[in-house]
């Protein structure tokens, strides 16, 4: 870009040393007006500190060490290293294999991850990237369900190692994934409006703004969630050691209410639950009108910050905990019972109007259902409640709009599955990266800018240190510095023809700088 400047040019010196000082804005300056500079690659610089993060951490070897039982040969390209990409694809936002042609052919991402650089050189001297995009989606669905539950297992090793798992306090949502023309996706099912798709379930380790994945299943559209969820617990259970001893309490959405679920829950698998009541109509409700309705119903009062049409806002509310309440089932013949607790909650904005939805209906009155202990009103019981609302408001948001993962990386149900694996560990990546930056200034940095590149870029990209001959340094990520060339370039040309310089004689000044 330029030559060397010299370097007894230094406006401060100690020495044999020379100091530069900090200022982005007189370097692009500088660089612009055409002056001296000297570019100097760092290693710290120009790896993205997210990936940093997972190479330090044992992340990346738990993510890219799931070999896929239906590979026949490790003759090909190392699964090690396809795991790698699929990783890079999901970390740079790229919605499909087939789109990740530009990442294929960074040379640096790829030797970083373990291409050589002769095959990378070979495939550079072809304009062809170290793989064909083929090759990724034909390597995703050669992975069957047991080979990334494996993976995954490993990756939560590695996580409950490092105790970043914490609190027990889990919740569980379910997510359909629908397909248009999705009859030749293996697995896809069609229900009575003619959809195909999946119906995936996770859950969710409730952290503040960091939840952690813990667990998925992932079937068909027409498949009832309560039937999922105890497949799910069921697999956990074995998996991850007795859930009584990890997951202590389970926010629901009301779409799970049972009384047979409730009693597994809490008396086979020694769970605690906080769910919602599911309608008015249901003969509790009578029960909890009744308890209501007492002259000596004692309410606490406190204020709280919610979200209210996309904009923040505070509201009043009154809580207050009920007797406990028998349920029994009908579900089946062993007509199980289980006593639970009920917590009524009654909001309304600060100047004592009722709170409305979108549609205009009240919804100021929220009952809740619980097996813990609701204390003399149950606020800790909202308080939970509320921390569910992560799941939607964070978890599948976040998974819908920055990973897309309603788009398929291909038809066959080892691909699918694949791709929601590889979106799961780089989330949770994500999520403890974020946390660590609290504590490291340049993990921080790499954030922000993630953040200007868009949502979905986790890939900061590679930058440089540049240094002034007049004193003044910056690290300026290199897309930046290129766009500082052309303008450097630009002015230098418009420069010189307006003194009546030929282009010739224009740029044989511009490169003696």
């Amino acid at each position: 870009m330029s030559g060397p400047f010299p370097i007894q040019a230094a406006p401060i010196t100690a020495g044999d040393w020379r100091v530069w000082q900090e200022d982005r804005r007189r370097v692009e300056q500088e660089i612009v007006e055409g002056r001296q500079f000297q570019v100097w690659d760092t290693e710290r610089g120009r790896y993205d500190g997210m990936l940093d993060f997972m190479l330090r951490h044992g992340l990346w070897a738990a993510a890219t060490g799931m070999r896929p039982a239906q590979l026949k040969k490790d003759n090909g390209v190392p699964y090690r290293l396809l795991n790698g990409v699929e990783c890079l694809r999901e970390m740079a936002g790229i919605d499909t294999p087939a789109n990740c042609g530009p990442l294929l052919k960074d040379a640096y991402l790829m030797e970083r991850i373990g291409f050589t650089a002769e095959k990378i050189a070979q495939r550079q001297a072809q304009d062809r990237g170290v793989i064909d995009t083929e090759t990724l989606l034909n390597h995703l669905g050669r992975f069957t369900e047991a080979d990334l539950e494996g993976g995954f297992l490993e990756h939560l090793k590695v996580i409950r190692h490092k105790r970043w798992l914490r609190g027990g306090v889990y919740a569980v949502d379910g997510h359909d994934i629908l397909i248009s023309h999705g009859q030749g996706y293996e697995g896809a099912r069609r229900i009575s409006d003619g959809a195909y798709g999946y119906k995936l379930l996770v859950l969710l380790n409730i952290q503040n703004d960091c939840e952690l994945i813990v667990g998925y299943i992932l079937g068909g559209l027409q498949e009832s969630e309560i039937t999922m969820l105890r497949r799910l617990l069921a697999r956990l259970n074995h998996t991850m050691g007795p859930l009584r001893e990890w997951l202590k309490i389970l926010l629901l959405d009301r779409g799970y209410w049972g009384t047979d679920l409730f009693c597994e829950l809490k008396q086979d698998y020694g769970i605690d639950f906080v769910s919602r009541v599911r309608d008015e109509k249901m003969d509790l409700n009578g029960h909890i009108q009744r308890q209501l309705a007492e002259p000596d119903r004692s309410w606490t009062e406190f204020e709280e910050t919610r979200q209210f049409s996309g904009r923040q806002e505070t509201e009043k509310v009154r809580v207050t905990a009920l007797r406990p309440i028998t349920l029994i089932s009908d579900e089946t013949s062993a007509h199980r019972q289980i006593a639970v607790n009920i917590v009524v909650a009654s909001q309304s904005h600060l100047d004592g109007s009722p709170v409305l939805d979108k549609n205009g209906k009240d919804i100021s009155r929220t009952d809740y259902i619980t097996s813990l202990q609701p204390g003399r009103h149950g606020v800790k019981v909202r308080g939970f409640y509320r921390g569910r609302w992560g799941i939607e408001n964070q978890g599948f948001r976040t998974l819908s709009q920055i990973w897309d993962i309603d788009r398929p990386a291909g038809h066959s149900y080892g691909a699918v599955l694949a791709r929601l694996v590889f979106v799961f560990l780089i989330y949770n990546a994500r999520h403890l990266f974020q946390r660590e930056s609290r504590h490291r200034p340049d993990y921080a940095e790499e954030l922000r800018q993630m953040r200007a590149h868009g949502a979905g870029i986790s890939l900061a990209g590679a930058s440089a240190v540049v240094l002034t001959a007049s004193g003044f340094c910056a690290a300026i990520a290199t897309r930046q510095l290129l766009k500082l060339q052309k303008q450097r370039l630009r002015k230098a040309l418009e420069q010189g023809l307006t003194d009546g310089q030929s282009l010739k004689e224009v740029m044989r000044e511009f490169d003696s700088r």
